[in-house]
């Protein structure tokens, strides 16, 4: 890196969050009790996250950052060699806690690597999508010299408004102006360069620059990133927190022979939060899925969101014997995890006139009697309890969540069976999908298709109240059904106009699932976002459907299953 410029950082004390041990220690603190030296050499505890990457001949080669207690986060092309031969996990070893790399201290640390995950699509020629994850040999425990960067915020703020209001912070032992690897760990202050004026500086960047996956960002001549610097990350401090943005990728080198890199050119980074969902996926499943299942709700993202989905093989629908003398199905379900499936607390809440035989999965048309079909195909689910919530009544429509534990763990390997994810996080998006079974179609039911926009609660209630219905609205969201436009948005997405009117005026059966897909720029995530507790068939009487909001039901989703489950995941 070249001219060392320094960040007055605040003072807060370090609360890192991780599991066991560092579960008082959260993302982006710093703790400067140990001390640092302003404008001088020293910068001791700044930046717990930044990591030093070595090969196996103990030699420096990059730069990663901690995301997690098993994973760093750096870019893809340092694990290979130059002539493009990938590095194995064995030729690679990760220093922590360093500030000076020929002089350790007592709390540096070291890891070898278990295990080197690539994104899928990076491209070695263009070095486009340059992410990897280096995943441990051991956990590693975080201490105030040592601990996690916190990934972008929901909700955080944009590449432009970032440009606006502040500049980002690199580090790193990259070369400096004698062209050798600092041994001091160097910063520099950099500002977002838009793609137009990034292009125009630097012409070879011009092919390079995709919106919303890479951006540049420069220093105006003064200190920038340099050889050695690359995987390391660019960080902004946000409502009291650091935040990775960014991720080294290239940078220019110079003409002048006296100076490895150029400082009046940009630098090309990558964009961290559109990867973010594949590093929660494999670093931080929690935060990926609430119940920590990495492997959810997944598609191909092939350049845009789908519009239709052919198949769920998450939905389910619950089986029941009606007054000693018919089958039917009644209710819609979830499959969230091996051994639970998620349904309305009104499904299997005792009634006198029901029993629930079957939870039944992998099924995406329902029969007249769908226990006589497909018997090799689909799975008739047996259970051993069911949990209500409980806080629920049957007359107030609050709280309507419950769980059907299985009696057998579900194989996921089946392609009709897999769980979707449960959100970790309340994400905005701007429409949500629905795939459910409706009361008046004709046997065989199919899957039906449609779009919702989520209204003010508010004004839901009061049209109900209008109406005469007066109920409890604790967890729970309103819907109204729209319609895509024909214009695709840049992130993939349509504009959906709200509909006055029911494009559907048929019921669905009870719990009809609602959720929404984000992507990785490889595969999709689709979440549950909630499942239908009532509503109203009339067409004219204006009333939007309601359903229990599955993101507010979480944390009682994820205790009982905590609880409950017979195997520890």
């Amino acid at each position: 890196m070249g001219t060392n410029k320094f960040a007055l950082l605040l003072l807060v004390s370090a609360v890192f969050n991780c599991e066991s041990s560092n579960a008082e220690f959260s993302c982006g603190v710093v703790d400067n009790r140990a001390g640092y030296v302003i404008n001088a050499q020293e910068t001791e505890n700044v930046w717990p996250w930044h990591v030093a990457i070595y090969n196996s001949s103990n030699a420096y080669i990059a730069g990663g950052t901690i995301v997690s207690d098993r994973f760093i986060l750096t870019a893809a092309h340092v694990t290979f060699r130059h002539q493009n031969q990938p590095l194995r996990p064995y030729d690679l070893h990760v220093v922590m806690g360093i500030k000076n790399l020929s002089s350790p201290q007592n709390y540096t640390r070291y890891r070898n690597v278990s295990r080197i995950i690539r994104y899928p699509e990076y491209n070695r020629d263009t070095m486009l999508n340059d992410l990897a994850l280096l995943q441990l040999s051991e956990k590693i425990e975080f201490s105030l010299h040592i601990g996690p960067i916190c990934l972008w915020p929901v909700g955080g703020p944009s590449l432009e408004k970032l440009a606006e209001e502040q500049r980002g912070t690199v580090v790193g032992w990259g070369y400096t102006e004698n062209s050798t690897v600092s041994q001091v760990l160097r910063e520099a202050w950099m500002s977002i360069i838009d793609f137009p004026t990034c292009a125009e500086n630097t012409k070879s960047f011009q092919p390079l620059l995709t919106k919303g996956r890479n951006y540049c960002a420069g220093t105006r001549g003064e200190a920038t990133v340099c050889r050695g610097d690359s995987g390391g990350g660019m960080y902004f401090f946000v409502n009291f927190k650091w935040y990775i943005r960014g991720i080294v990728n290239q940078g220019t080198p110079t003409q002048d022979t006296r100076y490895p890199c150029d400082p009046r050119k940009e630098v090309i980074f990558m964009d961290v939060p559109f990867y973010q969902k594949w590093v929660e996926r494999h670093a931080l499943p929690k935060q990926h899925n609430r119940l920590g299942l990495s492997e959810c709700g997944m598609g191909k993202y092939e350049g845009d969101v789908e519009r239709d989905v052919v198949k769920s093989p998450w939905t389910a629908h619950l089986f029941y014997r009606f007054w000693d003398r018919f089958n039917v199905s009644d209710c819609h379900g979830l499959v969230i995890h091996p051994e639970f499936v998620v349904t309305l607390a009104r499904c299997i809440v005792d009634q006198p006139q029901r029993k629930l035989l079957y939870v039944v999965l992998g099924e995406e048309t329902i029969g007249p009697d769908p226990y006589e079909e497909n018997l090799d195909y689909t799975l008739y689910a047996e259970f051993t309890e069911t949990f209500v919530h409980e806080q629920f009544k049957e007359t107030d429509f609050g709280y309507d969540v419950g769980l059907v534990h299985l009696k057998t763990r579900v194989d996921f390997s089946r392609e009709n069976i897999k769980p979707i994810c449960l959100p970790s996080t309340r994400e905005p998006v701007p429409y949500y999908e629905q795939l459910a079974w409706y009361r008046r179609q004709d046997h065989p039911k199919p899957l039906t298709f449609s779009h919702l926009q989520e209204i003010r609660l508010e004004s839901c209630i009061t049209r109900y109240q209008l109406n005469g219905i007066s109920a409890s609205f604790d967890q729970l969201m309103c819907l109204q059904d729209c319609l895509f436009s024909s214009d695709v948005h840049a992130n993939g997405t349509y504009t959906c106009h709200v509909m006055l009117e029911k494009v559907y005026c048929d019921i669905p059966l009870s719990g009809g699932p609602v959720y929404y897909t984000k992507h990785d720029g490889y595969d999709t995530y689709t979440y549950l976002a909630g499942m239908r507790a009532f509503g109203t068939a009339n067409c004219t009487d204006r009333l939007n459907d309601v359903y229990s909001d599955m993101f507010e039901m979480g944390a009682w989703i994820e205790q009982k299953i905590k609880e409950n489950s017979l195997f520890i995941e």
